[in-house]
This record gives structure tokens, sequence and C-alpha cells, in this order.
């Protein structure tokens, strides 16, 4: 029989904002993008220096050299290997990679799509804590409408324009730029 395990935010002074959005439905709910995303960056490791790891970049290449979701994956899981570098946030990044095929843009819609998921996983690991009489999610289609407004509204703010990324230093500043979005818009 297969477990799940849920590691939640911490409950610490940082985190207490991205709750009350969570509880509290007069809050505007893409108030929680803001909140989870100045939260993540307050952590003890910031959620940035994970996307900016060597493997996150190593899979966007994948995808700009790649002409097929196939092609992608390999090279991706090639340097997987060769690298010893995977991680979750690795993971996630291999997830967007089918949908990056599914665009007239891969690389762009690539970055969209592993940014809706590492926001997704954040607010995942936590709101399923956040569903009842007494939150702003009162069931759980309530709960799944909230998560697909949220993953809509981070495409939205990334926006379908040229990322302008040729180097694992663009990719990185790239990543600051638009948790300084995330934590804003």
């Amino acid at each position: 029989m297969g477990t799940s395990i849920s590691h939640p935010s911490k409950r610490t002074p940082n985190w207490r904002p991205v709750f009350k959005c969570y509880e509290n439905g007069k809050i505007p709910e893409f108030r929680a993008i803001n909140e989870v995303w100045r939260a993540s960056e307050n952590d003890e490791r910031p959620i940035s220096s994970h996307l900016k790891s060597e493997a996150v970049y190593n899979c966007y290449e994948a995808v700009k050299s790649s002409s097929s979701i196939t092609e992608a994956i390999q090279k991706f899981n090639q340097s997987i290997l060769k690298n010893k570098n995977n991680s979750i946030v690795s993971e996630f990044a291999k997830r967007a990679i089918p949908m990056a095929f599914q665009s007239s843009s891969p690389t762009n819609q690539w970055i969209n799509s592993f940014f809706s998921e590492v926001t997704n996983y954040i607010v995942s690991r936590d709101t399923s804590g956040f569903v009842g009489d007494n939150y702003r999610n009162k069931n759980v289609n309530e709960l799944i409408t909230f998560k697909r407004n949220i993953n809509s509204r981070v495409n939205q703010i990334l926006g379908n324009d040229d990322k302008g990324i040729n180097s694992y230093s663009s990719w990185n500043s790239y990543v600051d730029s638009t948790i300084e979005k995330l934590k804003t818009n």
C-alpha cells in the first residue's frame, strides 16, 4: 500500500500571511500568489536558490534544443544522470516538458508551466488543511477552483512574450525578476 507524506510550510510568522489568504475569503485570492512567493523567498533557504539550480537550467536547455517531448525528456534525464543533481524542483521542471510542447513556443511555455508547477506545489502542500466552513474554500470543489485560478494567474503574470534567456546567468536573472513579479502582481 502506498502512502504520501505532506511536508507543510513551517508555522512561522513568515508564513502567517499565506495562511490568512487560505482562511479569509475577503482577501483577493490572487494575493495568495504574492504571499506564497514572499514567504518562500524568505525561508532559511530561499526558493530562488532551488530554481537557479544547474539541473533546472539544463531542463530549459533540453527543451530549447529539442524538437519533441521525448527528445527533451531524454536530454534532461541524461543531464540528471551525468551531474547527479536531481531534486523535487528538478522533477517540477521535468513535469513542465510535456506542456511546453503543446505550444508554438515550447521554451516560453516551459517557463510558465515550471513556475506554475512550483506555485501549485507550494499552495497544495498547505491548502488541504484549510478546507471547511471556517475557511475560504468550503469544500474540495472550491479548493480545486481556487488552485486552478492561481495557476491561471501565474501564467497571466508571466505572459507569452520571449523571455530572452540565452545563458545560465540570464536564467538566474530571469528567476529573480519573475519572483519579484510574482511577489507584487
